[in-house]
């Protein structure tokens, strides 16, 4: 986390709270999950829903993270673990919707959330850092799967 892109982490975490999610790692605690993003049984990343500290969730609704290490972007990785993370968000976490903020500047995010099926929402203002959201609803995903 400490050498982590400033385009994927606004601010470090607290210690304490980050070994308390490493804990409970694959685990759905309170709208919390954090997972690997494995390639032939190296992590190559990581994916994760949270609960922003700013603001609450309405019930249903995933905020989600990805990040993969640089060497590995660029090659479909970070869209395949997207879609798969989504899918199984609506399928079996009862979402009904998922969001995700990202960097204005980070083209490449931007591009693999249109491809998955995203929708871009707007701007958003957190932690002192303008992001851009993104979002998916069930019905969208439905629709989008069923094409």
């Amino acid at each position: 986390m400490v050498d982590s892109d400033p385009m994927a982490i606004a601010k470090l975490p607290d210690e304490g709270q980050f070994k308390a999610r490493l804990r409970r790692s694959g685990q759905l605690v309170d709208g919390w999950l954090d997972l690997a993003i494995d390639l032939g049984g190296t992590s190559i990343g990581r994916i994760q829903t949270f609960v922003p500290s700013t603001r609450p969730l309405p019930r249903g609704t995933f905020e989600m993270g990805i990040g993969l290490r640089a060497d590995k972007r660029g090659q479909g990785y970070g869209r395949e673990a997207l879609a798969l993370f989504t899918d199984w968000l609506f399928e079996h976490a009862g979402a009904e919707v998922v969001e995700a903020p990202t960097d204005p500047a980070n083209v490449a995010m931007r591009t693999v959330f249109d491809r998955v099926g995203w929708a871009f929402v707007g701007p958003v203002t957190e932690l002192g850092r303008e992001w851009v959201m993104y979002r998916v609803t069930r019905p969208q995903w439905t629709a989008a799967q069923a094409s």
